[in-house]
């Protein structure tokens, strides 16, 4: 289990968002963002290309265009950009 103090300092990686525990996955509060982190371990694993990206208009897993920098939807083509 993550304890307080770590969770507390814990942001997106890809937004800089806080971060909150939901069961054994850290979740992006940023309601555009939405980033699910699993924890193996008890490390989280704070990677964007191995999150879940579901998109927040059609719930769709966006890709993740590393050189963009963005988070697109193939089925909507919802985008967030990640943090500058």
């Amino acid at each position: 289990m993550i304890k307080k103090g770590v969770l507390d300092i814990l942001a997106c990686p890809l937004c800089k968002a806080d971060i909150k525990l939901e069961g054994n996955v850290l979740v992006c509060a940023n309601h555009q963002c939405l980033c699910r982190y699993r924890i193996e371990d008890d490390i989280p694993i704070m990677l964007i290309d191995e999150a879940e990206r579901p998109c927040p208009k059609c719930n769709t897993q966006r890709d993740w265009l590393e050189e963009k920098n963005l988070l697109k939807c193939p089925k909507c083509g919802c985008e967030l950009r990640g943090y500058q």
